[in-house]
Parts: C-alpha cells; structure tokens; sequence
C-alpha cells in the first residue's frame, strides 16, 4: 500500500459511477515522489506526496523540523527515528 511519509495519506476506496449509474470499484493512489530530506545532519530518502513536497521545498533544516514534529501522529518509522535521535 502506498503511504506518504509525512503526512500519512494512503490509498482510497470507492465506486468509478458511470452516467446510467453503475458502480465499479477502484481506488485513488497518492501521488508519491521521492525527496531528500535533511533533518539535523543526516539526509534522508522519504516517499512523500506531493502535498508535503510543496510544504517542505525550500525550508531549512528548523522549519522541516517544526513541520514534522506538527504531523508527529502520522509520520513512518524511519523518519520519527531520524528525527528524534537528533538533539
């Protein structure tokens, strides 16, 4: 399943309704890029979707650290770990 780093958007479910008003099952993908992430002195390789690529593009290291402890509840196991193991 595809599931953005930061922000924690996943895939959706629901119905493709045509005009006579049959339903087919599909589901919407998040559009997911990867980015480097730079969190204290390390930088890291993060799938992110393109909502949190806009937010953190041209941010330096305090502001991405100030929106990732914002999203804390959402984030991946890999990047709560880089970002607290940083003092």
């Amino acid at each position: 399943m595809q599931i953005c780093e930061v922000f924690g958007k996943k895939t959706g479910h629901g119905n493709l309704v045509s005009h006579s008003k049959r339903a087919t099952k599909r589901i919407w993908r998040p559009n997911l890029q990867v980015m480097n992430l730079n969190i204290g002195d390390s930088t890291i390789k993060v799938r992110v979707c393109t909502k949190a690529m806009k937010s953190l593009k041209g941010k330096n290291a305090d502001q991405v650290r100030k929106i990732l402890l914002e999203n804390k509840n959402n984030l991946s196991d890999r990047v709560s770990k880089a970002l607290f193991s940083v003092k």
